[in-house]
């Protein structure tokens, strides 16, 4: 039994060192095959002619030995070659990989078939197919050095390290990709983006046979795939649609139409920092709607919203105002955005002629004239271009204002509402808005008639456009044009109110106009006379207090001043005395016996000359009888 053990033992020893000894002659065989060869092919000035062209046939032996051929004999790939002839073999073989790797055979039915493996693969520097895939795309770049490919490097796939076998698979099934299968290629990354494309009016034109018709790559590219919105809206969308062979016409959506977007405000590429809208934020990016789908973004019932994705302030003000509640209450006649701003011609509202003052008011009296918003309702906003703002603004005072100065650009609402710019406790605010009527509107502040108007829940007190007016604005200059005199027109103005019983009771005021009408002041004003003092000459125009406010214009320490513009020197018992003799008898006793006295001296006067005239016209005719 150990016999037999000892001598299996000596058998597996033998059968061992006779295999070593033959592997390690054959690969000291080939060795020295590969060694002979390099023994003049590591000289790296050996070239041979090819084509009249000298070719470098240096092989690094180095490399060689790293590589995955290093175990290999040259001869198992160069069959035929006879080291003693030079050249080697005259007749050069083409080498056969596929005889060892047969996976390669796959190959045959890609675009590479007619290519070599050495055009990928160096055989004398192979390495490991983990390491070639992963440098896959700098191999083909080797080749594929037209523009179009070598534009990848910039592109968003490189930055991402999709490389070329992401979309034309790997080198031995590398497929070319036609239109109809980009959609599908794309989508196996971007499966979302397919299937808005799916769903979209260029994929519906497309399976209507459109050869034009955009696919993914006409909009990011082939190779320099693009990311940034612009660069795709600008170049890729207007491509197409700035094309008048393809959109011919005048109308909405023909190539001149949209030419209008290039212009506009929103084609510039940044505005405070931020990438101004395009093509996409208005109509989608892969589901571009047909312009015929009454649920499209760009229609006018979702219109708002399309805005609203960058002008929410904008929009929140729009639905709240007297535009916004009649769009959501479906009046066709409500103006959305388009029709102030455009379509694709939207300019800057700051640097276009469109929006200037003066343009601006015809925007705006586009629709309200001719009483074709309110009909049932009589408008005035005719009467603006009449107005001392529109005069100002025809004779170049930008300064003047406008419609969206005072009712808001978004936020107009009716003079009731009480967030309104135009309800009568903000009018002061608005008149009096910076650039405007700041300093009227701070002697506004504190007077007898703000301070009712804000104590008071539904106060008559006057504000601006009530002695100036709400749309045909008028000066103190224009006052006078109808009552034949300034002063005259300006007693008129405040007696519309100080002269109406109602608010007169309504208030407890003392009915000072119909006195003042009788006084010196007012029988001069009334005779015409531009000199005589009015109501603005002693209380002031904006900044009307009571006698007893200190910083009145008739407080009695201030009289002095006032009543001293027109009499100098005016004393301190003419300053004592009442300017408005409400009642005679006890204001005044002295003017009361007075008046009364030539009232009957008149009466008498006047009468008896009556009396006379009569009798002596009774005597006359008796005489004319008793004389016939």
């Amino acid at each position: 039994m150990l016999k037999s053990k000892i001598a299996a033992l000596i058998l597996l020893f033998v059968f061992v060192l006779v295999t070593g000894v033959v592997v390690f002659k054959f690969n000291l065989i080939r060795a020295r095959g590969s060694d002979e060869c390099f023994a003049c092919h590591e000289d790296k000035t050996l070239a041979m002619d090819v084509n009249g062209k000298k070719k470098s046939i240096f092989v690094d032996p180095v490399l060689f030995k790293n590589s995955t051929h290093s175990a290999f004999d040259c001869k198992d790939c160069h069959e035929g070659y006879n080291p003693d002839e030079f050249p080697h073999n005259p007749k050069k073989v083409k080498i056969n990989c596929r005889g060892c790797h047969e996976k390669a055979k796959s190959l045959e039915n890609g675009v590479h078939k007619n290519n070599d493996c050495a055009d990928c693969h160096n055989p004398h520097n192979q390495k490991p197919a983990k390491e070639m895939k992963a440098n896959q795309t700098a191999t083909c770049l080797k080749c594929h050095t037209n523009r179009n490919v070598t534009d990848y490097n910039t592109s968003i796939h490189a930055k991402k390290n999709v490389g070329c076998d992401g979309c034309h698979k790997s080198g031995h099934d590398a497929k070319k990709i036609t239109k109809g299968e980009v959609v599908q290629v794309c989508g196996n990354c971007h499966g979302s983006h397919q299937k808005d494309f799916n769903n979209s009016i260029h994929q519906t034109v497309m399976k209507g046979g459109n050869k034009n018709t955009p696919t993914c790559i006409d909009c990011h590219g082939s190779h320099k795939i693009v990311g940034n919105k612009m660069s795709i809206e600008s170049i890729a969308c207007l491509k197409c649609h700035l094309d008048e062979k393809l959109f011919p016409g005048d109308q909405k959506g023909s190539a001149k139409f949209v030419a209008k977007y290039k212009t506009s405000i929103h084609s510039s590429i940044q505005i405070d920092g931020k990438q101004a809208a395009g093509c996409v934020d208005c109509h989608g990016n892969h589901m571009i709607e047909s312009t015929n789908d009454p649920t499209k973004s760009t229609v006018r019932a979702r219109m708002m919203e399309t805005c609203g994705k960058c002008h929410t302030k904008e929009i929140d003000h729009y639905y709240k105002s007297s535009h916004g509640q009649a769009y959501k209450n479906g009046d066709n006649n409500a103006p959305t955005c388009f029709q102030c701003h455009g379509e694709h011609g939207i300019n800057s509202v700051l640097r276009s002629d469109d929006f200037s003052k003066i343009n601006q008011t015809e925007m705006c009296l586009s629709c309200h004239q001719d009483n074709r918003v309110n009909k049932n309702k009589e408008t005035h906003l005719n009467d603006y271009k009449k107005s001392f703002h529109y005069i100002a603004l025809q004779n170049g005072n930008t300064k003047a204002a406008t419609c969206s100065n005072c009712h808001g650009p978004h936020e107009m609402k009716p003079a009731s509402d009480p967030e309104s710019q135009i309800y009568k406790k903000n009018v002061d605010g608005t008149c009096g808005q910076i650039g405007c009527h700041e300093q009227e509107k701070k002697d506004y502040s504190g007077s007898i008639h703000h301070t009712t108007l804000m104590s008071k829940e539904n106060s008559d007190s006057p504000t601006c456009n009530s002695c100036h007016g709400a749309h045909q604005v008028v000066n103190t200059d224009s006052l006078g044009k109808d009552q034949g005199s300034k002063q005259k027109g300006i007693v008129k103005l405040c007696s519309n109110c100080h002269a109406s019983v109602e608010l007169v009771r309504n208030n407890n005021l003392p009915n000072v106009a119909s006195n003042y009408n009788e006084s010196f002041h007012g029988l001069a004003v009334r005779g015409g006379s531009n000199k005589a003092a009015s109501c603005g000459s002693c209380h002031g125009n904006h900044n009307i207090r009571p006698s007893t406010d200190s910083l009145s214009t008739i407080n009695k320490k201030n009289l002095g001043q006032t009543c001293g513009k027109c009499h100098p020197g005016a004393d301190n018992v003419f300053l004592n005395t009442k300017m408005h003799i409400l009642k005679a008898e006890t204001d005044n006793p002295m003017l009361f016996w007075i008046t009364r006295f030539y009232i009957l001296m008149i009466i008498g006067v006047i009468g008896g000359m009556v009396l006379h005239n009569i009798l002596d016209y009774r005597r006359k005719l008796k005489e004319k009888k008793a004389g016939q």
